[in-house]
């Protein structure tokens, strides 16, 4: 065990202690707030320890990807929605699913008699009603409402009338509502249902959007911190340079060979390129907080200070072919947002729909039919259920609105409609300008590196010829050092070039819905 990681333990030691003698002293707080703040404790300084230990990440672009995507909260959040969507399909179906219902109840009532037949001398009589009704009741996709009810009655009275007491009635009977024009047709009553499976899928293509977003930023950071990392690497070159010329310039001066003017200078190039060295020592560490922020490993104590190797190394130069058609083809295809708003237009034409059939009148049908049975007995009120005493009724329900409440809902959902066709058709023009766009950024960085490329080799063999020209004092130090900023500032050109032609394929790929293909990221299902 190193000093460091005993110096770790024994804080943790301390504060372990501390909080167990803080526990023990509040006995009114509450031990799960005592936990969160111990967990606290723990996680800020395991932070402050590992702010002193000098540890290297090795680590790739597919890494970069993933730790981006594994504890990003807006993926997090989003991944949710979907799920929330899901939850409102169900409560849709719901309205198709058979309800059963039943009731119990006794009834006793006494009553001054009306007749002298209820009973000789009776001034009231008593009856008593039980009844015990069950019933299964719903709706099928047509719109037809069904109930399918069985009454069971028992009947008990002191009345003469009475030929049987207590008499049992029993009746299964099923009643049909049909509606003809108003609720009438399998869209309009599935409408939520649909709309419902429209919206998840609607938000499964925002979490998508989501992903896809997270994957070019951390890619975008990625390539950044290559370049930045490239031009330290070039501004160190470019001193070592100077300080070589300087020591070159310095055994010369002492040797009565090179006047003072031309050693200040040198030193004066030294000290400058000391200078931006330092600022590109600055600014790579800021792409490097970059890439840690878009990775999430800030969150983890473990490499939220430690210094990032890349093992992936410079990219390459692959020249990618665009075929302006073809992307355009892929944008219309895969965008997460086109295919949102083409969701979208799908549940306005069902809003529609639905509008336009609440503009007729209500006019339902309504059948029903029923068995009966009576008896002294229940067993035999059940026997005698036959087809010989049936009970049936068949008529409408006619139900016209007086106003005009729902021909403004209709117009407004054609507005709507209207309203979002034009959204629809200006993210159209958008995505084939943004297309162009990106896709004519590929072909121009393309180029920017060949001649970057060129400028590079130009200037490198220059440079090389320069120096024995120096060397036998046809050219002064100044002119050297000019060439010398002419071969960093041709380099650092090149390595910008290159970085920018593939954040350009990343963002190409982007505006055509591609960086899930692209990166061979592939979404879990539910």
């Amino acid at each position: 065990m190193n000093r460091m990681m005993k110096k770790v333990l024994s804080v943790l030691l301390i504060n372990l202690l501390v909080f167990g003698n803080t526990s023990l002293a509040a006995d009114k707080k509450d031990n799960k707030t005592i936990d969160e703040e111990r967990q606290r404790e723990i996680e800020k300084t395991l932070f402050m320890a590992s702010a002193s230990q000098n540890r290297v990440l090795k680590i790739g672009l597919v890494d970069c990807i993933a730790y981006a995507l594994k504890n990003n909260s807006e993926i997090k959040i989003e991944r949710i929605e979907p799920k929330l969507r899901d939850g409102d399909v169900k409560i849709a179906r719901a309205d198709f699913e058979p309800t059963f219902a039943t009731d119990f109840t006794l009834h006793d009532n006494t009553e001054i008699a009306s007749s002298a037949l209820q009973g000789a001398g009776a001034r009231s009589f008593n009856s008593q009603d039980v009844n015990l009704n069950a019933s299964v009741f719903g709706k099928w996709v047509t719109g037809t409402e069904y109930n399918v009810e069985f009454f069971n009655q028992r009947y008990k009275s002191d009345s003469s009338f009475q030929v049987f007491n207590p008499y049992y009635a029993t009746e299964p009977k099923i009643t049909i509502t049909q509606p003809l024009f108003k609720g009438f047709g399998i869209l309009v009553n599935r409408a939520d249902i649909i709309i419902a499976r429209n919206n998840k899928q609607a938000s499964a293509e925002t979490f998508k959007d989501r992903v896809m977003d997270v994957i070019s930023k951390a890619k975008t950071a990625y390539y950044n911190y290559i370049y930045y990392l490239e031009n330290f690497a070039l501004l160190k070159v470019s001193l070592e340079r100077a300080e070589d010329l300087w020591k070159i310039n310095k055994a010369r001066y002492e040797k009565g060979l090179l006047s003072s003017v031309e050693l200040l200078e040198t030193e004066t190039a030294v000290a400058q390129r000391q200078k931006s060295l330092l600022s590109a020592e600055a600014s790579l560490r800021k792409a490097e907080d970059d890439l840690k922020l878009i990775t999430n490993l800030v969150d983890d104590p473990e490499t939220w200070n430690a210094r990032l190797e890349l093992i992936d190394g410079e990219p390459l130069f692959k020249e990618e072919k665009i075929d302006l058609i073809a992307c355009l083809k892929d944008a219309f295809t895969n965008r997460p947002d086109y295919n949102s708003q083409k969701i979208d237009l799908k549940n306005r034409d069902i809003k529609i729909a639905t509008a336009k059939n609440a503009l007729f009148p209500t006019v339902d049908l309504v059948t029903s039919f029923g068995i009966n049975g009576l008896g002294d007995e229940y067993q035999e009120a059940l026997k005698n259920v036959n087809s010989n005493y049936p009970d049936w009724s068949i008529g409408f329900k006619i139900n016209v609105p007086w106003g005009s409440a729902e021909r403004a809902k209709f117009d407004q959902r054609n507005l709507e409609k209207a309203q979002a066709l034009l959204s629809f058709k200006r993210l159209e023009q958008n995505i084939i300008l943004e297309v162009r766009d990106k896709a004519r950024a590929v072909d121009i960085q393309m180029r920017q590196v060949k001649a970057a490329s060129l400028s590079q080799d130009k200037e490198g063999q220059n440079y090389e010829a320069q120096k024995e020209r120096y060397a036998v004092g046809q050219v002064s130090t100044h002119d050297l050092l000019d060439y010398q900023e002419k071969l960093t500032g041709a380099q650092l050109d090149y390595a910008k070039a290159l970085i920018d032609y593939n954040i350009a394929l990343i963002n190409l790929d982007r505006s055509q819905g591609l960086a899930l293909v692209k990166n061979n990221v592939k979404l879990e299902e539910g």
